[in-house]
Protein backbone atom coordinates (compact mmCIF):
# COMPACT_ATOMS: atom_id res chain seq x y z
CA UNK A 1 0.00 0.00 0.00
CA UNK A 2 1.40 3.40 -0.97
CA UNK A 3 1.92 5.83 1.87
CA UNK A 4 0.54 9.34 1.48
CA UNK A 5 3.42 11.49 2.71
CA UNK A 6 0.98 14.07 4.07
CA UNK A 7 -0.18 11.60 6.73
CA UNK A 8 3.35 11.26 8.11
CA UNK A 9 4.92 13.47 10.77
CA UNK A 10 8.06 15.48 10.13
CA UNK A 11 10.69 16.33 12.71
CA UNK A 12 12.62 19.58 12.19
CA UNK A 13 15.96 19.55 14.00
CA UNK A 14 16.53 23.07 15.36
CA UNK A 15 18.44 22.55 18.61
CA UNK A 16 21.95 23.33 17.39
CA UNK A 17 23.93 26.26 18.79
CA UNK A 18 24.74 27.75 15.34
CA UNK A 19 28.28 28.75 16.34
CA UNK A 20 29.41 29.39 12.76
CA UNK A 21 26.32 31.48 12.00
CA UNK A 22 26.49 33.55 15.17
CA UNK A 23 22.69 33.51 15.62
CA UNK A 24 20.12 30.68 15.73
CA UNK A 25 19.57 29.44 12.17
CA UNK A 26 15.81 29.51 12.56
CA UNK A 27 15.94 33.25 13.24
CA UNK A 28 17.96 34.17 10.15
CA UNK A 29 16.07 36.71 8.07
CA UNK A 30 14.64 35.09 4.96
CA UNK A 31 13.05 37.79 2.82
CA UNK A 32 11.44 39.49 5.79
CA UNK A 33 10.62 36.52 8.00
CA UNK A 34 12.55 34.10 10.23
CA UNK A 35 13.83 31.10 8.32
CA UNK A 36 12.03 28.65 10.63
CA UNK A 37 8.76 30.45 9.82
CA UNK A 38 9.49 29.89 6.13
CA UNK A 39 10.23 26.21 6.73
CA UNK A 40 7.03 25.63 8.70
CA UNK A 41 4.86 27.56 6.23
CA UNK A 42 6.37 25.66 3.30
CA UNK A 43 5.63 22.31 4.95
CA UNK A 44 2.02 23.26 5.66
CA UNK A 45 1.61 24.49 2.08
CA UNK A 46 2.65 21.14 0.59
CA UNK A 47 0.26 19.27 2.84
CA UNK A 48 1.91 18.31 6.13
CA UNK A 49 -0.30 18.49 9.22
CA UNK A 50 1.94 17.05 11.93
CA UNK A 51 5.14 19.06 12.37
CA UNK A 52 7.45 18.51 15.34
CA UNK A 53 10.18 21.06 16.07
CA UNK A 54 13.04 19.94 18.30
CA UNK A 55 14.66 22.95 19.92
CA UNK A 56 17.36 23.51 22.52
CA UNK A 57 18.68 26.50 24.43
CA UNK A 58 17.05 28.91 21.94
CA UNK A 59 13.52 27.65 22.61
CA UNK A 60 12.31 30.86 24.26
CA UNK A 61 13.75 33.01 21.46
CA UNK A 62 11.98 30.88 18.89
CA UNK A 63 8.67 31.01 20.74
CA UNK A 64 8.89 34.80 21.05
CA UNK A 65 9.69 35.39 17.38
CA UNK A 66 7.99 32.61 15.43
CA UNK A 67 4.19 32.56 15.84
CA UNK A 68 3.93 29.57 13.46
CA UNK A 69 5.33 27.40 16.25
CA UNK A 70 1.89 27.50 17.87
CA UNK A 71 0.68 25.26 15.04
CA UNK A 72 3.41 22.70 15.71
CA UNK A 73 4.56 20.44 18.52
CA UNK A 74 7.69 21.74 20.26
CA UNK A 75 9.98 19.23 21.92
CA UNK A 76 12.95 20.54 23.89
CA UNK A 77 16.15 18.51 23.74
CA UNK A 78 17.49 18.71 27.33
CA UNK A 79 21.05 17.96 26.17
CA UNK A 80 21.52 19.56 22.73
CA UNK A 81 25.28 19.67 23.28
CA UNK A 82 25.31 15.93 22.58
CA UNK A 83 24.57 16.69 18.94
CA UNK A 84 21.91 16.14 16.27
CA UNK A 85 21.36 12.48 17.07
CA UNK A 86 20.17 13.35 20.56
CA UNK A 87 17.66 15.74 18.97
CA UNK A 88 16.45 12.97 16.66
CA UNK A 89 15.92 10.73 19.66
CA UNK A 90 14.08 13.51 21.52
CA UNK A 91 11.77 14.00 18.54
CA UNK A 92 11.15 10.28 18.09
CA UNK A 93 10.38 9.85 21.78
CA UNK A 94 7.83 12.64 21.48
CA UNK A 95 5.98 10.73 18.77
CA UNK A 96 5.12 7.88 21.11
CA UNK A 97 3.52 4.90 19.41
CA UNK A 98 1.63 6.81 16.75
CA UNK A 99 2.60 7.13 13.09
CA UNK A 100 3.61 3.53 12.48
CA UNK A 101 4.15 4.17 8.77
CA UNK A 102 7.27 6.26 9.29
CA UNK A 103 8.62 9.73 10.04
CA UNK A 104 10.58 12.35 8.07
CA UNK A 105 13.71 14.03 9.47
CA UNK A 106 14.69 17.52 8.23
CA UNK A 107 17.57 19.56 9.69
CA UNK A 108 16.79 23.28 10.04
CA UNK A 109 19.69 24.17 7.71
CA UNK A 110 18.29 22.20 4.76
CA UNK A 111 15.68 24.29 2.89
CA UNK A 112 12.31 22.60 2.42
CA UNK A 113 12.36 20.78 -0.94
CA UNK A 114 9.48 20.44 -3.38
CA UNK A 115 6.38 18.32 -2.82
CA UNK A 116 7.65 15.79 -5.36
CA UNK A 117 10.64 14.92 -3.18
CA UNK A 118 8.48 14.00 -0.19
CA UNK A 119 6.11 12.06 -2.43
CA UNK A 120 8.95 10.08 -4.01
CA UNK A 121 10.50 9.19 -0.66
CA UNK A 122 7.18 7.94 0.74
CA UNK A 123 6.31 6.05 -2.44
CA UNK A 124 9.62 4.21 -2.60
CA UNK A 125 9.67 3.29 1.08
CA UNK A 126 6.13 1.92 1.01
CA UNK A 127 6.84 -0.19 -2.08
CA UNK A 128 9.96 -1.86 -0.66
CA UNK A 129 11.22 -3.59 2.47
CA UNK A 130 13.67 -0.77 3.17
CA UNK A 131 14.04 0.91 6.56
CA UNK A 132 15.06 4.32 5.21
CA UNK A 133 14.72 6.26 1.97
CA UNK A 134 17.29 8.93 1.12
CA UNK A 135 17.13 11.56 -1.66
CA UNK A 136 20.00 12.06 -4.10
CA UNK A 137 20.58 14.93 -6.53
CA UNK A 138 23.31 14.64 -9.19
CA UNK A 139 25.03 11.92 -7.21
CA UNK A 140 24.98 13.78 -3.87
CA UNK A 141 22.76 12.52 -1.07
CA UNK A 142 20.97 14.72 1.41
CA UNK A 143 17.80 15.43 3.42
CA UNK A 144 15.01 14.93 4.27
CA UNK A 145 15.23 11.22 5.03
CA UNK A 146 12.25 9.00 5.72
CA UNK A 147 12.55 6.41 8.48
CA UNK A 148 10.38 3.32 8.73
CA UNK A 149 8.66 2.53 12.02
CA UNK A 150 11.07 -0.36 12.57
CA UNK A 151 14.12 1.85 12.03
CA UNK A 152 12.61 4.59 14.19
CA UNK A 153 12.29 2.17 17.10
CA UNK A 154 15.83 0.91 16.59
CA UNK A 155 17.29 4.44 16.65
CA UNK A 156 15.69 5.07 20.01
CA UNK A 157 17.75 2.20 21.46
CA UNK A 158 21.08 3.62 20.22
CA UNK A 159 23.44 5.65 22.39
CA UNK A 160 22.78 9.40 22.24
CA UNK A 161 26.24 10.08 20.81
CA UNK A 162 25.60 7.95 17.74
CA UNK A 163 25.15 9.44 14.27
CA UNK A 164 22.30 9.02 11.83
CA UNK A 165 24.61 8.76 8.81
CA UNK A 166 26.51 5.91 10.47
CA UNK A 167 23.28 4.08 11.25
CA UNK A 168 22.03 4.61 7.69
CA UNK A 169 25.33 3.22 6.38
CA UNK A 170 24.64 0.03 8.32
CA UNK A 171 21.21 -0.15 6.69
CA UNK A 172 22.82 0.22 3.26
CA UNK A 173 25.13 -2.69 4.02
CA UNK A 174 22.05 -4.73 4.94
CA UNK A 175 20.38 -3.61 1.70
CA UNK A 176 17.67 -1.92 3.76
CA UNK A 177 18.26 1.62 2.49
CA UNK A 178 16.65 3.06 -0.63
CA UNK A 179 18.44 5.83 -2.55
CA UNK A 180 15.98 7.99 -4.51
CA UNK A 181 17.06 10.21 -7.42
CA UNK A 182 15.23 13.56 -7.19
CA UNK A 183 15.24 16.80 -9.14
CA UNK A 184 15.73 19.31 -6.34
CA UNK A 185 19.11 20.74 -5.34
CA UNK A 186 17.75 21.88 -1.98
CA UNK A 187 18.22 18.37 -0.60
CA UNK A 188 22.00 18.76 -0.89
CA UNK A 189 22.26 22.14 0.85
CA UNK A 190 23.67 22.50 4.34
CA UNK A 191 23.57 26.15 5.37
CA UNK A 192 26.23 26.31 8.06
CA UNK A 193 27.94 29.65 7.43
CA UNK A 194 26.79 33.19 6.66
CA UNK A 195 28.49 32.91 3.26
CA UNK A 196 26.44 29.83 2.41
CA UNK A 197 23.32 31.54 3.72
CA UNK A 198 23.82 34.68 1.64
CA UNK A 199 24.48 32.61 -1.48
CA UNK A 200 21.27 30.67 -0.89
CA UNK A 201 19.17 33.83 -0.44
CA UNK A 202 20.51 35.35 -3.66
CA UNK A 203 19.74 32.22 -5.68
CA UNK A 204 16.21 32.06 -4.31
Amino acid sequence: MTIDFRTLPIIILAAGDSQRMGIPKGLLDYHGKPFLSYQIESLFEIGFTDIIVVSGKDTTLYQENIPELKKTTIIVNPQPEKGPFSSIQSGLSGLGDKHQSGVFILPIDVPCPSKEVWDQLAGELSSSNANVSIPEFNGKRGHPVLLSDEFKKYLQTCSSDSRLDFEIRKQKELQKAKIISVNDKNITLNLNTLEEWEAFKVKK
